[in-house]
C-alpha cells in the first residue's frame, strides 16, 4: 500500500490509515487517497446538511480537533497496532435486532477486506456505513473482547475528524468514556457537558459546550458501555435511549455479551454492527503475513485446535479473536504451549519483560533516541513491574475507569491499614508543621518584633507536631484535588475576564468597606461622638474597600480568566505540576493582599484617620506608616503562603508527595512513577497519550487485576529467564 500526503485544513497528514480491528499489528486500513477524502467529505456534508451555525465557537472546535482529538486518536492506534498498522481481514455483521429493527429490513455483511460477502463494496470505509441513509449517524458497535470494537470506534473517529477539519463548521466529533458516567439520574446531555469542561476546559460562562449540544453539532463517540457494571449499564442504556430520541447523531461501543445480558435494546439507534470471529482463511493469511509457523502447529495440535471451537458460554474460540491471534503469533514457542487465555496473556507479559527481549528491542529500535531507563540494568524487575501494574489495574476496576493519571491517584488506593495509617500520620505531621510555620510567626509578630517571631515559631512548631498527626488520623483519607487554574496566556478573552472581575471586586470591596466602616463608626460614635467617628469609619472603609477590592479583583480575575485555555495533558502528573505553579502564582499575587489585609485594614485607616483628626502633618503620618511597614512585609509573606496553600494548590502538592512516599515505602509503586509507566509503554503493556496512560487492551487490565496482591495466597515467585 503506497504512502501519500495531503493537507486537511492546513495541517499535514502523512501515511494516514483507518483501522478496523484491535491487536498489536492487525487492522483493516484504507489508503488516505484523494478519493477516500472525497468520500469522507461527502458523507460529512450529507450527515450535517448545509446549515452552518454562526453562534457556535468553531475556532475552539477546530483547536480541539486539531490539537487534541486527531493526535490522540492516531497515537492510540499506533500504540495498539504498531507504526506499520498492518492488515487483518475482519468482517462486520449487521445485527439490526440490537436496535429494535427487524433483521429482515436489511440483510448485509460488510467485509472490509478480502472477498465480498454481501452487497457492500469490500473497500468501503466505516464512515460510509455510518452515513448510510437508513443509519443516518446513529450506530451501535458490538463485539467480543479483543475483536476490535475500540479500534473500530477509533478508526471511525479518525475519519470523522478528518472530514470535520476538511469541511469546517459542520460537525464536531469527540470521544468519551462512558465509564465516567457515575450519577444514575444524570442525563447524557448533562454528563457530556460535564465531561467536556473537565477534559477540555473552556469558558463556562459562555456556555460553550451547551451551544454545541443545543445546535446539535457535537457528535459524541461513546466507548465502554460494558465497563459500567450490570446495574449501571442498564440505567445508562435507558438514559442513552432518552438522549438518542432527541439527538440526531451518536455512536455507542459495547461488548456483545454484556449488552445482551443487560437485555435493554438501544431502540432509538438506527444501526448495529458486530465484529465477526475470524475464519480459518483469515487466520492463516495473517500468520503467513507475519511469517509465523503457528498455523501449521495449530493444524497438527489437537490442543490448539480446541481453541478454534466456540466455548461452552457461546463465545468464539480464543484463536478466532484478532487480539489473541496476534499475541499468539508474537509469543509462540515450541517449548511452551498455551491452553487458556490466562496462559497466553502470561506468556505475552513474560516475553515482554525478558532481559534478552528488552536488550534486543533496544538494538533494533535505531530511531529511538531516549528510553525511560538509560540501561536495561536500571529497569525494574518483573516482580516490581507486575506488582505495580496489578495494583493499578485493581484500582481502575474499582473506580470503573480505564485511564491512569498520576495526579488522580488517591489515598483510598492504599490497600492496607498500615499504609493508610502511615499516610494519615505523615500527612498530618507535615500539615501541622506547615500551619505552625505560617500561622505561628504571624501571631508572634503581632506581639512584638523582638521576641514575638521566635516565640511564635517555636509555639507553632510544637502545636503542629502534636496536633497535626492527631488531626490527620481523625480526618482520614481525603481526596487529593489538584488546582489547575493558571494558564499563562493573555488572550483577549483572558484580559476581558480579568477586567470584568476586577471591576466587580472593586465595587464589592467598596460596598463591604463602607458597610463595615459605617457600622464601626456608629458603634464608636456612641462612645466618642457620632459625627467624627462616623466620618472616620467611612474614610477607613473607603480606603480598605478600595485596596482590598483592587487586589482581590486582580487575583480572582487572573485565577478565573487564565482558565480559558484548551486543556492539554502533554506530560505525566501535569495536574500536580500545575498545582505547584498555581501555588507559586497565588502566593506571589496574594502577597500584596496579605500585607494589606493584615495591617492595611487594621492599622492603615486608623493611622490616616487619626492623624487627620488630630491635625498632624503628612510627615508624621508617613513616619507612622514606616513603623508598621516592616511588620506588614513579614506578615504578608506568611499570609500569602497560607493563602497559596489553601486556595492555590499547595495542599494538593503536599498530600500527593506524602502519598507517593508511602506508596514507595510500601513497595507498591516506584519512586519515579512516570518513568516506570513510560517503561511499560516501551514494553507494550501500556499505551500513552500525553500525560494519560491506559492498558494496551482491556483484557490485559482484567488479567493484571486478577493477579494476587503481595501477601495473598496464590502469589508466585518463579518466572522464566529466557526465551
Amino acid at each position: 500500500m503506497t504512502s501519500q500526503e495531503q493537507r486537511v485544513d492546513g495541517s499535514q497528514i502523512e501515511d494516514s490509515q483507518v483501522q478496523l480491528t484491535q491487536a498489536e499489528r492487525d487492522a483493516v486500513s484504507f489508503q488516505n487517497s484523494h478519493d477516500n477524502q472525497v468520500t469522507i467529505n461527502n458523507t460529512i456534508v450529507r450527515l450535517s446538511g448545509q446549515t452552518i451555525s454562526s453562534t457556535a465557537d468553531w475556532d475552539w472546535a477546530t483547536r480541539l480537533l486539531e490539537q487534541k482529538q486527531l493526535p490522540e486518536i492516531r497515537k492510540r492506534l499506533i500504540d495498539t497496532l504498531g507504526r506499520e498498522r498492518q492488515l487483518m481481514a475482519v468482517g462486520l455483521q449487521e445485527q439490526l435486532g440490537w436496535v429494535g429493527r427487524s433483521p429482515l429490513e436489511t440483510e448485509r455483511t460488510l467485509q472490509v477486506q478480502g472477498k465480498d460477502q454481501g452487497s457492500l463494496d469490500p473497500c468501503q470505509l466505516l464512515i460510509e456505513t455510518f452515513g448510510r441513509d437508513d443509519i443516518a449517524g446513529k450506530l451501535l458497535i458490538l463485539g467480543t473482547p479483543g475483536a476490535g470494537k475500540t479500534t473500530a470506534l477509533l478508526s471511525l473517529a479518525e475519519q470523522l475528524v478528518l472530514g470535520a477539519l476538511a469541511k469546517p463548521k459542520t460537525v464536531i466529533p469527540v470521544l468519551f468514556e462512558l465509564s465516567t458516567w457515575r450519577k444514575d439520574n444524570q442525563s447524557i446531555r448533562d454528563w457530556l457537558i460535564e465531561q467536556l469542561y473537565e477534559q477540555h476546559g473552556g469558558n463556562r460562562k459562555a456556555k460553550l459546550y451547551e451551544q454545541w449540544l443545543d445546535q446539535q453539532v457535537l457528535l459524541p463517540l461513546l466507548d465502554g458501555l460494558d465497563e459500567l457494571g450490570f446495574d449501571r449499564q442498564q440505567k445508562c442504556t435507558q438514559k442513552l435511549n432518552e438522549f438518542a430520541r432527541q439527538y440526531p447523531k451518536l455512536v455507542v461501543c459495547c461488548r456483545v455479551k454484556e449488552f445482551a445480558q443487560a437485555n435493554i435494546k438501544l431502540n432509538t439507534m438506527n444501526g448495529a454492527i458486530c465484529l465477526e470471529p475470524l475464519s480459518n482463511e483469515q487466520i492463516q493469511t495473517y500468520l503467513e503475513m507475519q511469517q509465523s509457523p503457528l498455523w501449521s502447529v495449530i493444524e497438527a495440535s489437537p490442543t490448539l485446535q480446541t481453541l478454534l471451537e466456540p466455548t461452552t458460554e457461546g463465545e468464539p474460540g480464543l484463536l478466532r479473536i484478532p487480539l489473541f491471534v496476534t499475541l499468539a503469533a508474537n509469543v509462540y514457542d515450541s517449548q511452551r504451549s498455551f491452553r487458556t487465555k490466562a496462559e497466553l496473556l502470561n506468556q505475552y507479559i513474560d516475553r515482554q519483560l525478558l532481559p534478552e527481549v528488552r536488550e534486543s528491542d533496544r538494538r533494533n529500535a535505531v530511531e529511538k533516541r531516549s528510553w525511560a531507563y538509560k540501561t536495561p540494568e536500571l529497569e525494574p524487575d518483573w516482580r516490581q513491574t507486575e506488582r505495580t501494574l496489578a495494583w493499578l489495574a485493581r484500582q481502575l476496576q474499582q473506580t470503573n475507569t480505564v485511564e491512569i493519571l498520576i495526579e488522580q491517584i488517591q489515598p483510598r488506593w492504599l490497600e492496607t491499614k498500615q499504609s493508610r495509617r502511615r499516610y494519615q500520620l505523615i500527612g498530618g505531621l507535615i500539615g501541622g508543621l506547615i500551619v505552625g510555620l505560617t500561622v505561628g510567626p504571624t501571631f508572634g509578630l503581632i506581639g512584638g518584633l523582638a521576641v514575638g517571631p521566635t516565640f511564635g515559631l517555636i509555639s507553632g512548631l510544637i502545636v503542629g507536631l502534636i496536633s497535626g498527626p492527631i488531626i490527620g488520623l481523625i480526618v482520614g483519607l481525603d481526596d487529593i484535588k489538584p488546582v489547575e487554574a493558571f494558564r499563562i496566556a493573555m488572550s483577549h478573552d483572558v484580559r476581558r475576564e480579568i477586567l470584568n472581575t476586577v471591576r466587580g471586586w472593586v465595587i464589592s470591596g467598596l460596598i463591604i468597606g463602607l458597610t463595615f466602616g459605617l457600622i464601626g463608626g456608629l458603634v464608636n460614635g456612641l462612645i466618642s461622638g457620632l459625627i467624627s467617628s462616623l466620618i472616620s469609619g467611612l474614610i477607613g472603609g473607603l480606603i480598605s474597600g478600595l485596596i482590598v477590592g483592587l487586589i482581590s479583583g486582580l487575583i480572582v480575575g487572573l485565577i478565573v480568566g487564565l482558565k480559558q485555555d484548551l486543556q492539554l495533558r502533554s506530560r505525566p502528573n501535569q495536574g500536580i505540576w500545575n498545582s505547584l505553579q498555581s501555588f507559586g502564582w497565588t502566593t506571589l499575587l496574594s502577597y500584596p493582599l496579605g500585607v494589606i489585609l493584615v495591617f492595611g485594614i487594621t492599622e492603615l485607616p486608623n493611622i490616616v484617620v487619626q492623624g487627620i483628626g488630630k491635625g498632624e502633618s503628612m510627615g508624621v503620618i508617613v513616619n507612622s506608616l514606616r513603623e508598621v511597614f516592616p511588620q506588614a512585609l513579614v506578615l504578608g509573606i506568611f499570609g500569602a503562603m497560607f493563602f497559596g496553600l489553601g486556595a492555590g494548590g499547595g495542599i494538593a502538592c503536599v498530600d500527593h508527595v506524602c502519598l507517593r512516599f508511602v506508596l514507595w515505602q510500601s513497595s507498591v509503586a516506584p519512586r519515579n512513577l512516570a518513568r516506570f509507566l513510560n517503561y511499560c509503554v516501551e514494553r507494550r503493556l501500556l499505551q500513552r497519550v500525553g500525560g494519560r496512560y491506559r492498558f494496551l487492551h482491556r483484557e490485559l487490565l482484567d488479567h493484571f487485576a486478577q493477579l494476587p496482591a503481595p501477601g495473598r495466597s496464590g502469589a508466585t515467585e518463579s518466572k522464566p529467564t529466557s526465551l
